[in-house]
C-alpha cells in the first residue's frame, strides 16, 4: 500500500511540474498572410470585414459588439504554428460573421484581437496565444448594417 501511494505521489508530482512548465506566448501575426489563407477565402463575401480603423462605407445601424475565439493547433516549427494562428483566425472571424447574420447585419467593423488583457486594433496585425499544443486567436467586432 505505501509503494502505490509513493508512486501515485511521485506521478502526481510529475504531473503537476509538467503543467507549471506550460506555453503560454504572445505572437504578432501579419494580417494580410492570414487573409489571404484559403480558410478565410471560403468565408462567406456577403458579410464584409473591416480591421482596426480601417475605412468602410456609411454605418446605418450599430447593432452590437461580439467577441469570438478560437483555437488551432501549435506545430512543431514556426512556419506550422503560423499556420495555425492563421486557421484559429479564420475560425473566429467566420464565427464573427455568422453573428453578423443571425443579428441581421451585414458587415463586422472595428475588429480587433486580444490576448489576455492585451487588445491590439490594428490593420496590418493581429495577436495570436500560443501554447504547448494549441494556438488561440480571439476577434471582437461590432456588428452593423452598411450601405453599399
Amino acid at each position: 500500500m505505501k509503494v502505490l501511494c509513493r508512486i501515485l505521489l511521485a506521478g502526481a508530482v510529475c504531473f503537476a511540474s509538467a503543467s507549471a512548465m506550460a506555453r503560454n506566448d504572445r505572437s504578432v501575426q501579419p494580417l494580410d498572410e492570414a487573409m489571404s489563407s484559403p480558410q478565410v477565402a471560403a468565408l462567406n463575401s456577403d458579410v464584409r470585414v473591416y480591421f482596426g480603423n480601417q475605412r468602410h462605407p456609411r454605418v446605418s445601424q450599430t447593432i452590437g459588439e461580439w467577441s469570438s475565439q478560437r483555437r488551432g493547433s501549435a506545430g512543431r516549427d514556426a512556419a506550422e504554428t503560423r499556420s495555425g494562428c492563421h486557421y484559429a483566425f479564420a475560425e473566429a472571424l467566420e464565427q464573427l460573421q455568422k453573428r453578423a447574420l443571425k443579428e441581421g447585419g451585414n458587415a463586422v467593423i472595428n475588429i480587433y484581437s486580444v490576448h489576455g488583457d492585451v487588445p491590439l486594433k490594428s490593420t496590418s496585425q493581429y495577436l495570436c496565444g500560443i501554447g504547448n499544443v494549441k494556438t488561440a486567436v480571439r476577434l471582437t467586432g461590432t456588428v452593423v448594417t452598411i450601405g453599399r
